[in-house]
Order: structure tokens, then C-alpha cells, then sequence
């Protein structure tokens, strides 16, 4: 159940999420040179609160604080796998709990569907067992995205991402590369270390009617440590995708897109847009 209340004319906004998952997923391993054919499947089972709470400082700017729980109980562990050896940070699952400082900006003329603006967001979060939880480290997250209206139907959308930690994080706290938001293209996870640097740019057009179309292309990378990134690790993706606006007021769109990486074509169908 994931939730984003706007309170008081926005002068505060609560969001977050809340559930339980038990579900099979795949493993790719951990850092940007793994095979492109490998995988394991894993079991996990963990439930989840995460809440951030924000006021407005002043014009667009926010802050807050922000709190994170899962308790992963991992099952069914691929025979001979990464997970299984026990080498992988957090493979013997563990609870995670702790506390971060938010600071957001906010322009855009839309939330769902924006012509015009940024929105920028900077997490410093902090695991720590005074907390509750198993493990012990800080991630620096900084979230940052531009729009640009060049004519009434032409929108150019711009999405920068890094996440930074100078220490090893459990593999379910890593940064990830893939899914429906950061590197469509990869599946989710098909990339992930305790670091991340990633770009995406977007070209939105509305065609005619509720219909719109875009293309999209992505570059990102993976590594142990901040230092350790390198122009020869970057990977690619690209694609593009259908709009149908389904609320006209707000701009909420239906979304279709297609996308290759890693030269496996993959398909995506949700609301809203990636960023």
C-alpha cells in the first residue's frame, strides 16, 4: 500500500509505504561485470513500513525525516549461488531499521505529468543497531529531475541518480539498475553495488486525442566504491512507449513502453511516468 498525502495547501506532505511480501525473485549478483546470463532465484519474505514526513521551508523547499523497517527472512536459496555461499552481504537476511534527513525541491507545474520545473530530492539515511537494526552503515541518495516545455506538445525530460555508501550495504539496500523507473531495458536488479551513477533522458510528445508517445535512452554504472566507477562500465539502454491519458485534469497517464538492453527487449505497462 504505497500513499503521498499533501496537507494543508501542501504545506506538508506524508508519504511512503506499507506491506508484506513473499515472493520469488532473481539474483544477478552484485557489481558491473557479472555475466549477462547469470541468475539465481531467491525467496524472501519480509513486511515493510517506510514513512517520510515533510514541511515546507520556504517557496518549493522541504524537509523532513524519514524512516525505514523490513525484516527479510530469505528462503529457497539457489544450490551453489551467490546467496547461498554466504559471500553476499545480508544473505542471511537480517532486519533493517533506521532513520534519514530529507531535503526536497519542487517546481513543476504538474506532479504527474510535468511540462515545466524540477524535483530534486537528497536522503542521507543512516542504519544503525540504536535503531533495531542488523546492520551498521550510511547511504547518501540524491534524486534529481528537469523538464523543459520546447512547445506546447514537446516536453524534454532529463533524470540524474547517485547513490553513494563508503561501506558494504546488505544486497536488498544495494542501488539498483533496471525495472520500471531506473534503467527500463534491465530487469530490475540486473545491476546492483553499494554505489550508483545513473542518467536518463526522455522525449514526451502529445500526438492527438489522450494519445502521447516518447523515446527514451539511459546510461548507468555500478561499483563497490564511489571511486571505483569507470567510462568503460557503463551500460545502455533505450526505447519507447505509448501514452493514454486517464486523468485529464491531473495528467495521469497510462504508460506502455518497450525497451532493449543488454539486447533482451522487455515491456512495461503501469501509471505515471518513470520520472
Amino acid at each position: 500500500l504505497p500513499f503521498n498525502l499533501f496537507l494543508k495547501n501542501r504545506q506538508y506532505q506524508l508519504y511512503g509505504e506499507i506491506g508484506y511480501n513473499r515472493y520469488t525473485y532473481y539474483f544477478y549478483g552484485v557489481g558491473n561485470n557479472m555475466p549477462p546470463a547469470y541468475e539465481e532465484k531467491y525467496g524472501v519474505e519480509f513486511p515493510r513500513l517506510r514513512l517520510t514526513a515533510l514541511r515546507k521551508i520556504k517557496g518549493p523547499f522541504f524537509a523532513g525525516v524519514r524512516y525505514a523497517f523490513d525484516r527479510f527472512s530469505l528462503f529457497d536459496l539457489a544450490e551453489g549461488g551467490e546467496l547461498s555461499s554466504g559471500r553476499v552481504p545480508g544473505s542471511s537476511g537480517g532486519t533493517v531499521s533506521g532513520l534519514g534527513v530529507v531535503f526536497l525541491a519542487d517546481t513543476r507545474d504538474y506532479i504527474f505529468y510535468p511540462s515545466r520545473g524540477l524535483w530534486s530530492e537528497l536522503v542521507i539515511y543512516r542504519d544503525s543497531p540504536l535503531t533495531g537494526s542488523s546492520f551498521n552503515y550510511t547511504r547518501i541518495a540524491f534524486d534529481f529531475s528537469k523538464y523543459w516545455s520546447i512547445t506546447k506538445n514537446d516536453i524534454i525530460a532529463l533524470n540524474l541518480y547517485s547513490l553513494y555508501a563508503n561501506t558494504d550495504l546488505p544486497f536488498f539496500q544495494m542501488g539498483l539498475l533496471g525495472g520500471a523507473r531506473k534503467m527500463r531495458g534491465f530487469y530490475e536488479g540486473r545491476y546492483r553495488d553499494n554505489n550508483v551513477a545513473l542518467v536518463q533522458l526522455e522525449y514526451r510528445r502529445h500526438l492527438f486525442w489522450l494519445l502521447g508517445a516518447t523515446v527514451f535512452g539511459s546510461a548507468g554504472q555500478v561499483a563497490g566504491r564511489y571511486h571505483l566507477f569507470h567510462h568503460s562500465n557503463w551500460r545502455y539502454t533505450y526505447g519507447g512507449g505509448l501514452r493514454l491519458m486517464a486523468d485529464k485534469s491531473q495528467r495521469v497517464n497510462l504508460r506502455v513502453d518497450l525497451a532493449i538492453g543488454n539486447g533482451q527487449l522487455l515491456t512495461y505497462f503501469t501509471i505515471g511516468e518513470a520520472f
